[in-house]
């Protein structure tokens, strides 16, 4: 039977490598995901998982969501067991998360998730009602001075990356033992760094967040918003921005993307499509344009919001151009290793939007609304592998752009037809 797995974390790249990695496992099944901690506790409440894996960090502030949620769901489940993934190397941490008494917990870092079976190991650990440490701070732990020889050699063992059963066997004992072993030695550490384990967590918390609020309100804003956002924010004062102003937005999305799902592994997709959408961002950036999101395989761009810009739509259809130009380099290197090409189709419009923050429950996001946008997702599908079609009011406002008119399409929910046009790709002889 599978181990059923909820998986915690932010950033849409990470977690979908993860959910992907996790799947590769006959034995790990990922049944659920959320991008904050209140959406994990639901989905934790929702799917009563085996196993939830969780990011340390994560919204609404960034602080210690993940180690707060891993005490709340042992707490309310206590058959569910949690994994919690940091990239904070210091030992405190780990006693925050280990040091209330709990089993079924463990404190593994990110590094370890490329590295072979660690983290599906550690799944495997709390799934059995055992915990672990990540062998960087076991090692540490030892070398304490506070440390005794008795719990000295169990976290060389821990160190050394073994499970309750492997260290139960060189202990000469049973695994139920070493649990009770490990708990007590995680209570005592954070006893002693501040006088109980709830004092400690909370110590930690107190300090975590004063570093945090050194970086000033912008920064947070930074980690879940676009940087033209968090700066308009900041200036404003507000997190709450509404305004309408005229846009050009983009949509793309990789041709026949479900058929490649199917036949491939699901860690050669997730590699795929994270090396696609990074190199479909760092083009849209590099234009002057915002990523507004992904969605699977797909992105939407904005071009003239949250700043106002003049040449939004010639940025827009410039950027297109540079984005095939980009995935037809990308190719080169997957045709001689004969994985499968990916290809795209492309669709743009300008018009006028409502553009502004959305959201609730700890998630904040910023977006556009409107016709506008609707008639640009819906000319991405009109879009073949490797075209760029867009509205006439795109290239009426990008001049010097050469394109042809393929003539009026009937868009889902609008009487109006839109004038659609294919965008030509520049000669390369020609081209200044």
């Amino acid at each position: 039977m599978s181990i059923r797995v909820v998986l915690g974390e932010d950033n849409v790249l990470v977690r979908e490598g993860v959910r992907a990695l996790l799947d590769s496992y006959e034995d790990v099944e990922v049944v659920g995901v959320a991008a904050d901690a209140p959406s994990l506790l639901i989905a934790a409440e929702e799917h009563t998982p085996d196993v939830v894996v969780t990011d340390i960090k994560m919204p609404p502030n960034f602080q210690l969501e993940g180690i707060d949620c891993a005490h709340a769901i042992r707490e309310k489940h206590p058959g569910t067991g949690v994994v919690v993934l940091s990239a904070h190397d210091d030992e405190a941490y780990a006693i925050a998360l280990l040091g209330k008494g709990q089993s079924g917990l463990a404190y593994l870092l990110k590094d370890r998730i490329a590295q072979g079976d660690e983290l599906v190991r550690a799944i495997r650990e709390v799934d059995a009602g055992g915990s672990a440490v990540d062998p960087v701070i076991a090692e540490r732990l030892s070398g304490r001075r506070d440390t005794g020889e008795h719990d000295r050699e169990l976290l060389e063992l821990m160190s050394q990356g073994q499970g309750y059963e492997q260290m139960a066997e060189k202990l000469g004992t049973t695994q139920e033992a070493v649990d009770r072993r490990v708990t007590q030695l995680f209570t005592r550490l954070a006893s002693q760094a501040e006088g109980g384990s709830a004092a400690a967590v909370d110590e930690l918390k107190r300090l975590h967040a004063a570093v945090v609020e050194k970086q000033a309100t912008a920064t947070a804003f930074r980690s879940f918003v676009p940087e033209q956002v968090a700066a308009k924010m900041q200036a404003a004062g507000s997190t709450e921005l509404r305004e309408e102003l005229e846009a050009t937005i983009l949509f793309s999305d990789i041709r026949g993307y479900s058929t490649l799902a199917e036949h491939l592994p699901p860690g050669e997709v997730a590699e795929m499509v994270g090396r696609h959408l990074a190199a479909m961002a760092e083009v849209i950036i590099g234009h002057g344009g915002m990523v507004d999101q992904f969605v699977g395989d797909a992105v939407m761009a904005v071009f003239g919001a949250p700043e106002p810009i003049d040449d939004h739509a010639e940025r827009a259809v410039g950027c297109a151009l540079a984005m095939q130009a980009r995935q037809a380099e990308l190719n080169l290197g997957v045709e001689i290793d004969g994985r499968p090409l990916v290809v795209m189709g492309i669709g743009i419009n300008t018009g006028r939007v409502v553009a502004g923050t959305v959201g609730g429950a700890g998630r904040l996001e910023y977006t556009v609304f409107g016709d506008a946008v609707n008639i640009a997702a819906r000319l991405q599908s009109e879009a073949a592998g490797g075209e760029i079609v867009a509205s006439s009011t795109t290239i009426a406002a990008a001049p010097g752009i050469e394109a042809e008119p393929i003539g009026p399409r009937l868009v889902k929910g609008r009487e109006e037809p839109v004038e659609v046009y294919r965008v030509l790709t520049p000669d390369p002889e020609v081209a200044p």
